[in-house]
């Protein structure tokens, strides 16, 4: 404001006084200005934010629809977000009533009330329901038909496919060694051995490679 003051008083000195009786316009101007430019920066953020809600949630109810009952921990597993995101949608959706919380081995999960699974079972059903093939028009060779997934050469054992399940669910090596009564070393054990079975190299590929295969049935 100083400096338009200075503006203001050079043209007053130059004869221009025609135009320095408007003053009070480039003081208004120069107040309004930061007002505004602050106002508008809280309305990006306040959209991004927004849209990161929006995200967040898709990711959290698309992972619980289809492994049913999760903790923060497994959904970051399975999704590109944060455990501290998971942990933050999955509690303001709980207190809002499409989550329902459930205490399991001193961890918390979360699992989706059936009226709000059964409305998003239909809205994504209608979301990739495939366009209707005009009559008259055939394909001898259905290329968007996914490929069958090759059966394992070396299969998982029946204690591999329960620490398996209990790796998709979450659970940690620690959990897990307590609900199998077996030494944290044999769970180690057993999470290399499916691995080098599935050809992977982390949890949530594991997780992945088991839901194709349908492991986690």
């Amino acid at each position: 404001l100083f400096a338009w003051g200075l503006i203001v008083l050079a043209f007053s000195v130059g004869g221009l006084a025609d135009v320095t009786r408007f003053w009070w316009l480039v003081l208004l101007f120069g107040t309004a200005a930061p007002v505004a430019l602050v106002a508008m920066r809280g309305w990006v953020s306040s959209t991004e934010a927004a849209v990161d809600a929006g995200r967040d949630e898709r990711e959290v109810l698309g992972a619980l629809r289809e492994y049913d009952e999760l903790t923060p921990t497994a959904v970051a597993m399975l999704t590109p977000l944060t455990v501290a995101e998971t942990m933050k949608t999955m509690e303001r959706l709980a207190r809002e009533g499409h989550l329902e919380a459930r205490a399991r081995d001193g961890a918390m999960a979360y699992a989706l009330r059936e009226g709000d699974r059964l409305a998003l079972s239909d809205r994504q059903s209608e979301a990739v329901a495939a366009p209707a093939q005009p009559s008259g028009v055939t394909y001898e060779d259905d290329q968007s038909r996914e490929a069958p997934v090759a059966p394992l050469e070396e299969p998982l054992s029946e204690r591999e496919v329960t620490v398996l399940k209990l790796l998709a669910a979450g659970r940690t090596n620690r959990e897990i060694s307590q609900r199998l009564f077996i030494a944290q070393g044999t769970v180690k054990a057993h999470v290399a051995s499916v691995y080098r079975k599935l050809g992977v190299h982390s949890r949530a590929e594991a997780v992945s490679k088991a839901k194709d295969l349908e492991l986690l049935s």
